[in-house]
Formats: structure tokens, C-alpha cells, sequence
């Protein structure tokens, strides 16, 4: 079982240095190499250069953190931790609220308990979630070892609750001063926080969030202890996982749970983290008072993290969030640069992508020096022209559902906020060089890595056998060929012969077939991990248990 070395881990402080922050840049990926191979996490992270699974090497930490450094490390996808998070905050901000306070104010708000049976709808009135805890289960891979562990208590003001409630909250609702700039950023974490409340003894097992934004969690009361791992590597779709909670734990995947490192997060001070970082939290009696501690978590959409998609879009492919999350669409619009979608969801062709790549350049790069920059790809698709601003709003996700409450001004700035951040955004996707520019060969070698990602899924989609054994052998087939061509550098290739050991153990069991079956076909559909919620009638407290794509299918 893995075990950090908690006094390098704890006491280390690993500061981003403003001098050399170019160095900490991601490598470049290699523009002759497979389009899917992606690189490690010692040549992606900075901070786990060193990495080995006997040594753990300490998360980044800023303070200060200027708007440059800020909007670098998210787009490249770094976990990092601001220790002068809540900077500013005043005495009536919620920061200082107690568990207790919530209970007092809000009364009837309603929040879940997670892996507690009988507490999927609680009122926060009730005293008994804030001053007894119920652990619930053990895990020997968790960090609390042996001991049992109970669930955070969740309260989703942001989608869950009342305008009037939420209105009321957000009236002690205080915004990171580096997300202040952007007004994108100031009015999403005035509308999506939630909020999470952990006795000691409390935490959360390891799981992979399902959003396609960065998230920040925002402590404001205790300690909490955290153990990340980057998203595991999936090279074919027989290995699709969703690493839900406690999944990665004894061997049940293709992975094991090996995290890079462990952190204290304490008040004040948050983590933010990309898409697809695993994690598991405790709340450590021997560091904590028995009480209840708040913590606060939500998302935030400028920028994007284009650098960090790029360099492993396969793996999120063949995971929830490109089979059951819409976290590939929302990064098409700089994969492709605008362009007709269709082009790239047709059988990859090198040449055909080479072509495409021709013609965008020519039509982007206006001084005609073979290489494009922010100014002429703001010149093309955002500079006051109609269509392509609009185009870049619909297709970039851009139009937030908070956008109606703005004025006629904030949406002006919106707007020209959003151009900006799709241009460096898009820039920086096809820069895999790191060298501010866009080539000829970076935009084709980028336009043919979408069209396989693409394709590979429309093929395995389209797949129309249904019975599970006929099925596996049309996708054994389309797997092998895109390994063969877009993975495999020599025909000695490891990554193809152990999916051709496992495609000959799916053959000869009806069992494994069935199951390799069901499993991608429920990621496709959105149902892998489909969570059993207990529904309770908050009028006449009756008690229904149903599935989370029952209840989506109703809606």
C-alpha cells in the first residue's frame, strides 16, 4: 500500500517562481510522434518532474498570485494550492460563519450526506449532521487507513435551492481576489458555489469530478488533507473508466491508486484542480477539534484548459468525460478553429488534415510568414465581425445561463472577455511547441489528432451489432487498427499486444464479453457508476429509491 513521505509532504513549501515561470511550462509534444501517444506525468507537470511512487513530492503553493500566473497555470491544467485564498474577506463574509450559523440562517435549506443511507435529504435546522458524526466505511487504500470515514454533508445552494435562499447567501458570499478581474469568473463563483461540511473524521474516498472546468475548493473552517492523482492513462475503450468513488481502490481497474502527493488545505486557503485529477480527502481528528468544518466549492470558465486537453484528449475520450460529459464538445471550437465539423469525424486521413491545415493557415496568416499569432487569429474570427463572434459563442460555450442578468454594458464586456480568452485559448491548443506561434505542421498535426479522437468514438458508436460477443470483435477491430496507426511507433508495440491478450480472454468468455459489452456501452449512454439515490418527498417525507438515469430520463 502507498505511503507518503508525510514530512517532506507537510513541511516542504514549493513556491512558483515569477522569474522562470516559462520553466515550468508543460514540454513540448513532438510533432513527428503518434498523434495518440501523450506524454507522462514527469514531462507534463513541473512539480512532478521527480516523481517516483516512493517519493512524493510537494504541491505547488502561491500567494500574491497575479492574474498572468493565475490564467498560465490553469490553462495548462496545474493543481495548486493559494495559501492567501480568502485575502480580503470582511467579518460578515461566510468564511466566518460556523456550522451551526448555516443552520440558524437557513433552516430550511436541504443538503445530502454522502455514503450515509437514510440521509440523501436532510434540513440543515436539524442539529444532529453538525454535532454527531456516523462513519460509515473503511478503505485500507484510503489515507485514513483502517479507521472508518464518514461523508461530507453537501448543500447546493447554486442549482438546489430557492432564489430567495440563494439570494441570501450570496449576500455573505465573498469572490477569490484572483478571480476579480474576470467579470466570467466574478459572477460564476457568486452562482455555482456549493457548500461542504465535515466533521472530524469525515472525508471522501478517491473519485474523479465530472466537470469539464477547473474547480476550486475554498476552506474556511479545520484542516483538510488531500491525495491527488493525474487521470490515469486508458489507451483503448475496453479500459473506459469514470474512476467513480472508491473504483481505482484494490485493483479494480486497469490502474492503481499510486497519488503523487498528499497536502494540508487549512482556512484560508484553497485548491484548485483540473478536469480528471483524482482525489480523496480526511478530515484528521489528530489535526482537527471534534467539530464541523465548511469548506466551499465551485467552478470557474476563463480560461480554459486548453493545454492540458490537448495533451491528453485521448484518455478523456475514452472516459465519462468524453463518452457521457459534453467536456469534448466544449473544447471543439479550438481543436478545429471553427471549421466545418464534419471534416473531422470522417475517416482520418494524414493528407486530407495536412490540406485542411493549408487552408486555414492561408486564410489566417496574414503577413504570409507561415506562422499564425494572437493578432491574426483575433483579426480573423473576432475583431467586430458578427458571424464569427457569434459562431464563437455558440460553439465555444461561452453563453453562460447567468448571462440574462447582466446589463446591456456587462454583456458588451462579457462578449469582448470571451473573444479574448477563445484567442489565447485557441492559440495556445495548437502552440505545442510553447513558443507563442502556430506553424503549418503544429495546426496539421493538431487537426489530425482531432479527427482520430473523433473518429475512433463516431466508429465505436456506430457499432450496430448487439450481441455482446459480435459486438467485442467489430470493436476489437476498430481498436486495433487506430492503435496500429495512431498509437504504435514500431510493429513491436506493447500497448497492441496486451489489447490483443485481452481480446482473446473477451472471446473466450461469454462473461468478460458481456461485461466489456454493458460497460461501454453504459459510458456512451451515460450511465457508468449509475448512482441509487434515495428520493424523500420533503412535504409528506416518503422514501423512493431510484437511479440517477431514471431520474434523468424524466426530466
Amino acid at each position: 500500500m502507498w505511503r507518503p513521505m508525510l514530512h517532506a509532504v507537510v513541511l516542504a513549501v514549493l513556491l512558483w517562481p515569477a522569474a522562470s515561470a516559462e520553466a515550468w511550462r508543460p514540454r513540448p509534444l513532438d510533432v513527428n510522434a503518434p498523434v495518440l501517444q501523450e506524454p507522462t506525468v514527469q514531462q507534463y507537470w513541473h512539480f512532478l518532474q521527480n516523481y517516483t511512487e516512493a517519493n512524493a513530492p510537494p504541491v505547488l503553493r502561491v500567494t500574491n498570485l497575479d492574474d498572468a500566473t493565475f490564467q498560465q497555470l490553469v490553462r495548462d491544467g496545474v493543481p495548486f494550492v493559494v495559501d492567501d485564498c480568502t485575502r480580503g474577506f470582511d467579518e460578515d463574509a461566510i468564511s466566518e460563519f460556523e456550522c451551526k450559523d448555516f443552520a440558524d440562517r437557513w433552516p430550511s435549506g436541504n443538503m445530502r450526506a454522502e455514503y450515509t443511507p437514510g440521509q440523501y435529504h436532510i434540513y440543515l435546522k436539524e442539529p444532529d449532521w453538525y454535532t454527531n458524526i456516523y462513519p460509515q466505511r473503511s478503505n485500507d487504500e484510503h489515507m485514513a487507513g483502517s479507521r472508518k470515514i464518514a461523508g461530507p454533508y453537501i448543500w447546493h445552494v447554486k442549482d438546489e435551492e430557492p432564489l430567495k435562499t440563494k439570494r441570501s447567501v450570496q449576500k455573505h458570499w465573498r469572490t477569490p481576489y484572483f478571480l476579480e478581474k474576470s467579470l466570467a469568473n466574478r459572477v460564476e463563483a457568486n452562482e455555482s458555489f456549493e457548500f461542504w461540511f465535515s466533521l472530524a473524521g469525515g472525508g471522501t474516498f478517491s473519485h474523479a469530478d465530472a466537470y469539464c472546468e477547473t474547480t476550486i475548493s475554498m476552506q474556511f473552517k479545520g484542516t483538510k488533507r488531500w491525495r491527488i492523482q493525474a487521470f490515469p492513462e486508458i489507451r483503448h475503450y475496453f479500459n473506459a473508466s469514470a474512476f467513480g468513488d472508491e473504483q481505482i481502490y484494490n485493483g479494480k481497474q486497469h490502474v492503481r491508486w499510486t497519488p503523487e502527493t498528499e497536502f494540508n488545505v487549512g482556512p484560508g486557503q484553497c485548491f484548485i484542480f483540473p478536469t480528471g485529477y483524482i482525489h480523496e480527502t480526511f478530515v484528521d481528528p489528530d489535526r482537527n477539534d471534534h467539530k464541523c468544518y465548511t469548506a466551499s466549492t465551485f467552478q470557474f470558465n476563463h480560461p480554459r484548459q486548453v493545454n492540458l486537453y490537448r495533451s491528453y484528449m485521448s484518455r478523456f475520450s475514452m472516459s465519462h468525460y468524453g463518452m457521457g460529459e459534453p467536456c469534448l464538445d466544449k473544447i471543439e471550437s479550438y481543436a478545429t478553429l471553427l471549421q466545418d465539423k464534419s471534416r473531422f469525424t470522417a475517416p482520418p486521413d494524414k493528407q486530407n488534415m495536412l490540406r485542411e491545415a493549408e487552408r486555414v493557415m492561408q486564410m489566417v496568416d496574414s503577413n504570409g510568414d507561415g506562422q499564425i499569432v494572437a493578432s491574426e487569429l483575433y483579426d480573423a474570427f473576432a475583431a467586430k465581425k458578427k458571424a464569427t463572434r457569434k459562431e464563437i459563442l455558440d460553439r465555444g460555450d461561452f453563453r453562460y445561463n447567468w448571462r440574462s442578468m447582466l446589463t446591456a454594458k456587462q454583456k458588451e464586456e462579457l462578449t469582448e472577455e470571451s473573444m479574448r480568452v477563445w484567442v489565447e485559448d485557441a492559440l495556445q491548443y495548437h502552440d505545442v511547441s510553447r513558443d507563442g506561434q502556430v506553424t503549418l505542421e503544429e495546426l496539421a498535426y493538431n487537426f489530425l489528432h482531432w479527427n482520430v479522437v473523433r473518429s475512433r468514438q463516431l466508429a465505436l458508436r456506430k457499432i450496430r451489432e448487439k450481441k455482446p460477443e459480435a459486438w467485442v470483435q467489430k470493436a476489437l477491430e476498430i481498436e486495433k487498427d487506430y492503435l496500429r496507426r495512431f498509437f504504435c511507433e514500431d510493429p513491436a508495440c506493447p500497448a497492441l499486444a496486451e489489447l490483443e491478450r485481452y481480446g482473446e480472454h473477451m472471446k473466450s468468455s461469454k462473461k468478460a464479453a458481456k461485461a466489456a459489452f454493458r460497460k461501454v456501452r453504459g459510458m456512451f449512454e451515460g450511465e457508468e457508476g449509475d448512482e441509487v439515490l434515495t428520493m424523500v418527498d420533503r412535504t409528506s417525507g416518503n422514501q423512493e429509491a431510484k437511479r440517477v438515469s431514471e431520474l434523468k430520463s424524466e426530466l
